[in-house]
């Protein structure tokens, strides 16, 4: 609840950008606090879906050296999905071809990877 209640003061931040728009357009402050409030009530939900949820995969990608086979390349890391989350572990990242065999096995053992399937 105490996010919830910072996240809303975050939207609050807003209003006298958004005061100035709306009082051209004839109301004024306290209509756009409320908005501010509705608006941010609802979309407190939909950020922490979007940030929080195992439902939306996470990838690091960098220009660099395998940490697998040691070619240079664009390396991909995986962080963060359903059943997955190196989140805290030490990045390894991978070329396509070690990164495509990581996202193979992952698969074998039921996690689900959409990204670098190729």
């Amino acid at each position: 609840m105490k996010r919830f209640f910072l996240y809303l003061f975050r939207w609050q931040l807003s209003t006298p950008i958004l005061w100035l728009v709306v009082r051209r357009m004839g109301s004024g402050i306290w209509s756009t606090v409320l908005a501010n409030l509705i608006g941010g009530s609802i979309f407190f939900w939909v950020d922490r879906f979007i940030f929080t949820s195992a439902a939306v995969e996470v990838w690091h990608i960098k220009e660099g050296r395998c940490d697998k086979c040691g070619t240079s390349s664009h390396l991909w890391r995986l962080v963060k999905t359903a059943g997955y989350d190196k989140s805290n572990d030490h990045p390894v990242f991978l070329c396509l071809k070690c990164s495509k065999e990581k996202t193979d096995s992952l698969r074998a053992k039921g996690i689900p990877v959409r990204g670098r399937s190729r």
